[in-house]
């Protein structure tokens, strides 16, 4: 993630519709520059210690122009557990991105981080984002009622887990 690409990010990030089961609230201008000042600043590109984590946004080849972002974070170092997430831009649903980008990921911190299980948090009402984790090779593993009190309204959560064995099983 670069300053340069907030443009791109805002066109996603201030969409109410796309934000709508993401960690933040649609954003400003001003809002999507902190942000990203802030996860150019604090982001890793590594994952060693706990809640260190990877915000790696999606540029397309032709234009450079930022379509989404794959995010990654240490749960928890002990048990080599780590948490992945991504959302792609309204325009470029359904066109494999977000597989793509989400399964080099996946490849690319199994191969260099000491990870023995990836889990993605899923909101129920999101299934797109159920099949793209199965889709990964992920296997969902629970099912939580009222799991998560998300922007004002109690929601039922998916959990989904793939194994660093199982990546290319």
């Amino acid at each position: 993630m670069q300053l340069t690409d907030v443009g791109d990010l805002l066109e996603y990030q201030s969409n109410p519709e796309i934000i709508r089961y993401i960690p933040w609230p649609a954003r400003s201008m001003d809002q999507v520059k902190a942000a990203a000042e802030k996860t150019i600043s604090t982001g890793k590109f590594t994952l060693q210690e706990d809640n260190d984590y990877i915000v790696l946004v999606w540029e397309l080849k032709s234009s450079g122009r930022v379509i989404g972002q794959s995010n990654m974070g240490l749960v928890s170092k002990e048990n080599k557990t780590s948490n992945i997430g991504w959302v792609t831009h309204q325009d470029f649903h359904r066109q494999g991105y977000a597989f793509e980008a989400t399964k080099a990921l996946l490849t690319y911190a199994f191969a260099n981080f000491d990870l023995h299980r990836v889990i993605a948090d899923i909101d129920t009402r999101v299934p797109e984002s159920a099949a793209l984790a199965e889709k990964l090779g992920m296997r969902r593993e629970a099912e939580f009622k009222d799991g998560e009190f998300f922007k004002g309204e109690w929601c039922d959560m998916w959990l989904y887990a793939i194994l660093k064995a199982e990546l290319h099983a």
